[in-house]
């Protein structure tokens, strides 16, 4: 019979493509992680991991594994949670999901939570990060998963994109008007960074459209109406990323974060909730890191 924590640790190293990483997430040492590897191997006969000095991949016989390990986790986990006997009220956690950003897979990391945790609810905020940002550190939100511009120490930084200025693909700009902009309302970190960076730069601009969601920004991106700062991985298809320096200034990056606060949440649900959240941010990113990178070019 197949050890659980082995099947554990095989997924989360296939998740991240390396044990360094995958033993950060499971909080063990990267040792620890890897002898956990060879006992599995040597139950099962076989190399789940072909292993170089550069990459860490699946085999043959681990690409099979994958998906028998991830059915067994996820049935094992509900059966615990249907047939323990509540001790308490089940738990309620609180999570703000920034606007814009690309919630598909978070989306569906809550889905698969719910089946694995009944007895757990969450409630989803959707809003603009500075105010999701306060709401964690005010203990109104338990947890925040958004894109910020500047991390703070309680925040977890799942991956980083540079920030675009995007544009129709079919519509032209007059060279000698203002470049019209459109942004979210304030307190935007989007917002903020883009006026920060026209600050310092001689560029001719005004802003034409402030907005209550990014639906509205694409849609008047896509419009041909006005610029939009955007991410790549947020930019709806339409749309192209202009050139910084030819009329308007290079942007900063965007940190798309996990920010946890000092809540009176139930540590464990919490604490569950956040690795299946960055376990699937992770496999979409695996998925999709080459699309969102040719959309980052003009």
């Amino acid at each position: 019979m197949l050890d659980s924590q082995l099947l554990r640790a095989f997924v989360s190293v296939a998740d991240h493509a390396s044990v360094t990483r995958a033993a950060d997430a499971m909080h063990l040492t990267q040792s620890a992680v890897s002898a956990q590897i060879k006992r599995l191997e040597e139950q099962l006969g076989c190399r789940v991991f072909e292993r170089t000095t550069r990459s860490l991949q699946l085999t043959a016989q681990g690409s099979v594994l994958l998906s028998y390990a991830r059915s067994i986790l996820n049935l094992q986990q509900q059966a615990v949670s249907r047939l323990a006997a509540p001790r308490h009220a089940p738990a309620t956690l609180r999570l703000g999901c920034s606007e814009g950003f690309p919630s598909e897979w978070l989306f569906a990391a809550l889905a698969s939570f719910r089946q694995r945790r009944p007895d757990v609810h969450v409630e989803v905020m959707c809003g603009i990060s500075t105010l999701l940002t306060r709401q964690v550190r005010q203990r109104s939100l338990d947890l925040m998963v958004g894109t910020v511009c500047d991390a703070g120490d309680d925040t977890e930084t799942l991956w980083m994109e540079p920030l675009v200025w995007a544009f129709s693909e079919r519509a032209l700009l007059d060279p000698d008007a203002p470049a019209p902009l459109a942004f979210l309302s304030e307190p935007c970190p989007f917002r903020e960074a883009a006026l920060a960076s026209l600050a310092g730069h001689d560029s001719n601009w005004r802003i034409v459209l402030t907005a209550q969601s990014s639906g509205a920004l694409a849609a008047a991106a896509a419009a041909g109406l006005a610029i939009t700062v955007l991410t790549p991985s947020g930019m709806p298809p339409g749309l192209r990323s202009i050139p910084p320096g030819t009329f308007l200034p290079a942007l900063p990056p965007a940190r798309f974060v996990i920010q946890r606060g000092n809540s009176n949440a139930a540590p464990e649900p919490l604490s569950e909730l956040v690795d299946e959240v960055r376990e699937a941010c992770f496999r979409w990113r695996g998925m999709h890191a080459g699309a969102v990178e040719r959309r980052q070019e003009p």
